[in-house]
């Protein structure tokens, strides 16, 4: 943002309403799609303004995608793995992330990087950053500190990688491309962590005890 002078209380709450339906623009249309003419006509103000405070279309994308990101990592940093048990945190674990990554602006968010990430490659890294590397960030600190119980071989970002991407992959590639029925309900995704804690933790060979056994 390129505002260099404070605002009023009325002028902090116009820009406000500006990004809020920045935001809602560009994850609806894209990028190319919208216009700083169609923005104003939704959220009022004037092209003046627009360039006095993000530099025009492209610095205002930025500040939006920016703030996304902020909420979009903000429950994983909040994320707090409760109990000692590894099934059980697993399982507590796997809840919240699916409820995170299948919210329809955390999808509308992730469409927009795969759009637009040649344009903008720093936004799609920082998309990446708030999202899946936060979750596997999140769940490599809580092993590390069970690395007793661990393979000696894995480390635990290794592990943590391994099981959110086996949890989410399959979820979020259906919702994106519209084929996942949303919200799923809590009986759906509770299979589908169960399914996914059982065979990270005990694999697809015969004789792999359930966590429900």
């Amino acid at each position: 943002m390129t505002r260099a002078f404070p605002l009023t209380a009325r002028g902090v709450a116009r820009l406000q309403t500006l990004t809020d339906t920045a935001a809602s623009l560009f994850l609806d249309q894209g990028y190319g799609a919208v216009s700083l003419d169609m923005l104003i006509a939704r959220a009022g103000g004037s092209r003046r303004n627009i360039y006095q405070h993000f530099g025009g279309k492209e610095g205002l994308f930025i500040e939006v995608v920016t703030r996304l990101c902020e909420e979009q990592g903000q429950p994983l940093r909040d994320l707090d793995i409760e109990g000692d048990e590894i099934g059980e945190a697993l399982t507590a674990f796997g809840h919240k992330v699916l409820e995170i990554v299948l919210q329809p602006r955390t999808l509308a968010l992730h469409r927009l990087m795969i759009a637009e990430g040649q344009r903008f490659p720093a936004l799609s890294q920082a998309i990446l950053r708030s999202g899946h590397e936060a979750g596997v960030k999140t769940l490599a600190e809580w092993l590390r500190n069970r690395r007793c119980i661990l393979r000696a071989e894995l480390t635990p970002e290794v592990l943590a990688e391994q099981f959110v991407s086996l949890l989410i992959t399959g979820p979020q590639l259906r919702a994106l491309v519209g084929r996942e029925s949303l919200p799923l309900s809590s009986a759906e995704i509770a299979r589908l962590v169960r399914e996914t804690v059982s065979a990270f933790l005990h694999g697809a060979l015969k004789g792999g005890k359930s966590p429900d056994a």
